[in-house]
């Protein structure tokens, strides 16, 4: 929706919200979340559990009140698992949103699957960051480091056209698919 709104009205709001999230995604790809004021997420009983998560802080629009400047007017949200190979981590953006009203926090726990108030078990273990407001106080930047969701894993390999290594060696002719079933094709820009 953003992308289709910055190439037909680049300008406009949408277009903003665009080039900034494409400016904070390329930072997370490059480990850079210090410079957007990345800190993480905690829990409290009158907010979802997002102790798995982290945010930057991403400047949209300008925004004050009574004369003093609010800050980067959007986060974006996000998880971090570890790779299966030992290297650079997945970074899982969750959401993207303006701040106001605590609306990307609504949206990550609403994606998440997460109810205000209620704590989830399996993040029992991770520690509840919450954050000191004091100037010059060491925050964490980025979220824990958790192992790669089998669901992920399984999305993973889809998009990237892997398939599992048993099996990929076969002694036996390749059988014909039965008349009616669809034919596979390769995502754009891939060949199967």
């Amino acid at each position: 929706m953003l992308e289709h709104a910055a190439a037909s009205q680049p300008g406009s709001l949408r277009g903003r919200e665009f080039r900034a999230l494409k400016l904070g995604l390329q930072a997370l790809a490059e480990g850079r979340e210090d410079e957007y004021a990345g800190k993480r997420l905690g829990y409290s009983p009158g907010h979802h559990d997002l102790r798995d998560c982290a945010e930057l802080k991403v400047p949209v629009v300008p925004e004050a009140r009574h004369g003093h400047d609010l800050g980067p007017s959007h986060r974006l949200i996000y998880r971090e698992f570890e790779a299966e190979d030992g290297g650079a981590p997945y970074r899982e953006a969750v959401c993207f949103a303006p701040r106001s009203s605590g609306l990307p926090f609504q949206i990550a726990g609403a994606y998440l699957g997460r109810e205000v108030g209620r704590p989830v078990p399996e993040l029992a273990h991770l520690p509840n960051h919450r954050p000191t407001f004091q100037r010059g106080a060491a925050e964490p930047t980025g979220p824990p480091r958790l192992p790669l969701p089998p669901d992920l894993c399984k999305a993973l390999a889809a998009a990237s056209n892997v398939a599992p290594a048993s099996g990929a060696v076969s002694e036996q002719p390749a059988r014909q698919k039965p008349a009616g079933m669809p034919r596979r094709t390769a995502p754009p820009g891939r060949q199967l």
